[in-house]
């Protein structure tokens, strides 16, 4: 084995190898029948992921060892490499001892064949693919259950007593890949040097930070194994949420990858036209996209806007991305006006918590549609990014209307959603205030210093005083709530979009003292934690998928921010 660098701080149980390009993944299932490190794939149709169960020595309590470009599983003297190649390429070396291939043949159609001395195949109707595995040199033993109608069991045995054995398993459709097999390290070095010049990209001036390198170095390879390539409805090079459980582009997600790609601006823009690519003849986008399909039931909140202006301030969009971005951008902006709107106020809704990307907040809890100050927010900020385009693309009368718009949409978010000295959401048909202490109703905050100063300085101490501040950052419901959870998805636990977000337009507000405490707090939690899907307010522990791109990208985001020393803290 060629020399590499040092072994990446990751649990295989919560962040899954794989490898840009791939759509396979290794990960250690503790919440399957049988637990074990299983061979899965992410494709978009998959209904079922788990492919293969490694079972080293028999055995599935193999340790692990992850870098960049291979994955080492050991169990006493057995040692097996895996390397990924390709959109659908695994390759094995088993050394040692001996290595069992136990085939998920769990779907009713499910079926595994011997099909040479040394090839066996997998119809694998679950996962909506066939695999194909070939052994060169040592001793196989297949041992398969047939129940009338498909296979029940199925297991395939190589000994490398003998000496080394390699293996190489092939996703396809119809027909088998007859490409030859690459030597097993230098793929692995190839993968390895692709990643080194990513995380030294990406993770800008908080790789070199000792404090940092290990956190930087995860969240790096979390943005890096979660990228697929173009192919089916994926017209480019995508970076998925998760290779764990979260296999989509979802459409306000990848607007955070997206930024934390600026060094990189043909990057950051393949993250934006991820989506944009599906935009529908009505200018909406849709709720997520995957290799196999487009999900259009729901919408996600107009950020787009907002992550534009983000990467233009740090020339992270090219002139010809900005050009093309900007009549999509309008036509998303005006879509929901022309479709979202359901009385004569002019004011558009949300129909469901997932259009608003907060799930399951309590502004939603008394049901649906909801007018929430988040949105008017977000629109009147894609309008600023609008006239800052058009500006940019010598179009000035349009920039003036769009300005004159965005102050529009402001002076109706305040005379409409500000009562009582703070922001609230009103059900659309009867315009009744919605009970919901959700930090969702601050993030009229975005605006920064376009919010009017008495709704600012409200909205700052209500974040301070209100329950949201902890040790780990803004709690999306107050922890002294009724309807707080540790657990409770968008009723508690810390996301890294909302911080992002707050923290973002603290600093335009003029508060960055502020600002910067919060970031300070999200990423140490991430550096304690891992990039979680979201983190529990109180103990800052990660919760639900453990490995995910917009958290580790928000990280990125934000690690360099992170000084040595303070001039000032908030600490409540």
């Amino acid at each position: 084995m060629s020399p590499e660098s040092s072994p990446l701080a990751v649990d295989l149980a919560t962040t899954p190898f794989s490898r840009r390009g791939s759509y396979f993944a290794v990960s250690r299932m503790v919440d399957q029948h049988e637990s074990g490190v299983y061979l899965r794939t992410v494709r978009g149709d998959a209904r079922h992921r788990e492919i293969l169960r490694l079972l080293l020595d028999g055995g599935a309590d193999a340790s692990s060892e992850t870098h960049a470009g291979r994955l080492l599983l050991r169990h006493d003297g057995t040692t097996v490499q895996v390397v990924l190649s390709g959109p659908g390429r695994a390759q094995l070396r088993v050394t040692g001892g001996s290595l069992t291939l136990d085939f998920r043949a769990v779907s009713q159609y499910d079926a595994v064949l011997q099909e040479s001395a040394d090839a066996w195949r997998f119809v694998d109707s679950g996962a909506n693919r066939n695999y194909r595995i070939r052994v060169v040199g040592g001793r196989t033993r297949f041992d398969a259950r047939w129940d009338g109608i498909r296979n029940s069991e199925a297991k395939l045995r190589v000994s490398a007593a003998d000496g080394p054995v390699s293996l190489v398993i092939d996703e396809y459709g119809s027909a088998v890949p007859r490409d030859a097999v690459q030597d097993l390290d230098r793929t692995a070095e190839v993968a390895q040097a692709d990643f080194d010049r990513w995380c030294a990209v990406h993770g800008g001036e908080a790789a070199d930070d000792d404090r940092m390198a290990d956190a930087v170095r995860l969240a790096a390879f979390v943005t890096w194994a979660a990228i697929v390539p173009a192919g089916g409805e994926l017209r480019r090079e995508s970076m998925l949420m998760s290779k764990n459980r979260m296999t989509n582009v979802w459409s306000w997600d990848h607007c955070f990858n997206a930024m934390a790609l600026w060094r990189d601006p043909e990057a950051a823009a393949d993250q934006l036209f991820a989506i944009f690519d599906h935009q529908d003849e009505h200018g909406c986008l849709p709720d997520y996209v995957n290799d196999a399909g487009v999900e259009r039931n729901f919408v996600k909140p107009p950020v787009h806007g907002w992550s534009i202006s983000h990467l233009m301030d740090r020339d992270g969009l090219s002139d010809d991305a900005i050009a093309a971005l900007y009549e999509p951008l309008r036509r998303w902006t005006d879509w929901w006006f022309e479709h979202r709107v359901y009385g004569d106020d002019a004011i558009p809704s949300y129909n469901h918590g997932n259009d608003s990307g907060w799930d399951n907040a309590t502004t939603f809890g008394v049901g649906v549609p909801v007018q929430s100050p988040d949105l008017l927010s977000y629109l009147a900020l894609q309008m600023l990014a609008l006239a800052r385009m058009a500006d940019h693309l010598g179009r000035p009368s349009d920039a003036v209307d769009w300005r004159g718009r965005a102050e529009r949409t402001i002076e109706t978010l305040c005379s409409r959603f500000w009562v009582d000295g703070r922001f609230v959401a009103r059900d659309t048909l009867t315009g009744a205030v919605i009970d919901s202490d959700s930090l969702i109703l601050t993030m009229p905050l975005v605006l920064g210093d376009m919010l009017p100063e008495p709704q600012r300085s409200a909205t700052v101490d209500r974040l301070l005083e209100g329950g949201y501040l902890t040790r780990h950052g803004f709690a999306t419901e107050p922890v002294d709530s009724p309807f707080y959870e540790a657990d409770g998805y968008w009723r508690g636990p810390i996301w890294a979009p909302s911080t992002m977000l707050l923290v973002d337009g603290l600093r335009r507000a003029g508060h960055g003292d502020l600002a910067d405490d919060v970031t300070d707090r999200f990423v140490a939690t991430c550096a304690d934690a891992g990039m979680a899907e979201n983190f529990d307010a109180v103990t800052g522990a990660g919760l639900r998928d453990r490995s995910m791109t917009w958290t580790a990208s928000v990280f990125l985001s934000l690690v360099e921010r992170v000084g040595a020393t303070r001039s000032s803290r908030v600490v409540r």
